[in-house]
């Protein structure tokens, strides 16, 4: 959201963020306002009652925030049991997109009490959104078997900043600062530590090939939560102590391309079935070789001959694709010329806000921005 909201901005449109959570670092250039919405803590409601408790406290905020920017556009990202943003469409008459990277019943059934209510209250806000905007073709077949007519439904992909994510002119200083030497290769692994990323397979291949190899290969982790860091850490605990591999924990968003940059190769151990990670994008626009899946969304970007991906759910086909990078380096790194290529020209986020402000337009907005 951070980034379609700086590429909206960047067009010259103005933003007012209303979220429940607000947390995390700010860029220098967010002075965008941002409100908080009520995000109720009792445990005794469980998450679903907290979640339908929050939609209707979000209600009156929204109706406030509409009263004193008078917006021309909503533009709202899926959240389960979430249906402030449509009751605020009819409202106020604003056209409203509605984005969706997952569908958020099923990523989030076991935590929830009634996963069948969820999912038919999900289904319902997708088959009354008049315009949603989907990650992927995968995820758009996903929701038209919620019987959601297609013809709402249209593709932005994840996305990045080239401005930003672009090719560091000082790729190892990063390596300086730890004292690694130039030559060795750094295998890094990027972003939370769900389960779904698949972590546990990236410090199981650390831990196999530190075993046989100390000198010419180093490991990074960059992200995650406190507590899962410290959990592989430990497992790890005698490499990070001869200084093979090293956990960054969750870095600001102005030293993501330093540490991307560092790294020769960053894995991609496992990805939702229904997108393609940012991370993926990220990694392109910076000029590193990368690994990941053969999932549906992966092969639409990176084609399905691409010399970078291995077989999902596999952790030999992982495995073996690494060791192939090791020996026949060049391949991927042409591979990553060409991707950086297209990533940089289409998949862009300015071209993400170029079309959903242009889908706006054809909803019958009539924005003051828009002379």
């Amino acid at each position: 959201m951070r980034e379609m909201i700086a590429a909206f901005r960047k067009l010259g449109h103005e933003i007012v963020l209303a979220a429940a959570d607000t947390s995390g670092d700010r860029r220098p250039d967010e002075d965008f306002e941002v409100v908080r919405l009520p995000c109720p803590k009792s445990r005794t409601l469980g998450l679903d009652g907290r979640y339908m408790l929050a939609n209707m406290r979000a209600r009156g905020v929204l109706r406030q925030i509409a009263d004193r920017f008078r917006p021309d556009a909503i533009y709202e990202r899926t959240a389960l049991y979430f249906t402030a943003g449509e009751w605020l469409e009819r409202q106020t008459g604003l056209p409203r997109i509605l984005e969706i990277n997952a569908l958020l019943a099923e990523e989030q059934r076991s935590r929830l009490h009634f996963p069948s209510m969820a999912a038919r209250q999900e289904a319902r806000v997708l088959r009354n959104s008049r315009a949603t905007s989907a990650i992927s073709e995968c995820l758009k077949k996903m929701i038209v078997n919620l019987q959601v007519d297609p013809n709402t439904i249209r593709l932005f992909p994840m996305a990045v900043d080239p401005t930003r994510f672009r090719l560091s002119p000082e790729p190892n200083f990063r390596r300086r600062e730890l004292g690694w030497p130039d030559d060795v290769t750094v295998i890094g692994y990027v972003g939370s530590m769900n389960t779904y990323h698949r972590p546990n397979w990236f410090m199981d291949l650390a831990e196999k090939m530190l075993r046989r190899d100390e000198k010419s290969i180093r490991f990074i982790v960059v992200g995650g939560s406190a507590v899962k860091v410290q959990r592989h850490r430990s497992r790890l605990y005698k490499y990070v102590e001869k200084g093979l591999v090293h956990f960054c924990g969750t870095v600001p968003q102005s030293e993501m391309v330093s540490w991307l940059s560092c790294m020769d190769v960053i894995l991609v151990p496992g990805a939702a079935p229904q997108a393609t990670p940012t991370k993926i994008y990220e990694t392109a626009s910076v000029g590193r070789s990368l690994i990941a899946p053969a999932t549906d969304p992966i092969i639409e970007l990176c084609g399905a001959d691409a010399p970078n991906l291995f077989t999902p759910n596999d952790f030999n086909s992982l495995e073996e694709r690494v060791r192939e990078f090791l020996n026949s380096r060049t391949k991927f790194d042409d591979f990553a010329v060409k991707l950086r290529e297209k990533v940089t020209t289409v998949h862009t986020w300015e071209n993400n806000a170029t079309g959903l402000v242009n889908w706006f337009q054809e909803l019958g907005a009539k924005p003051r921005a828009w002379k």
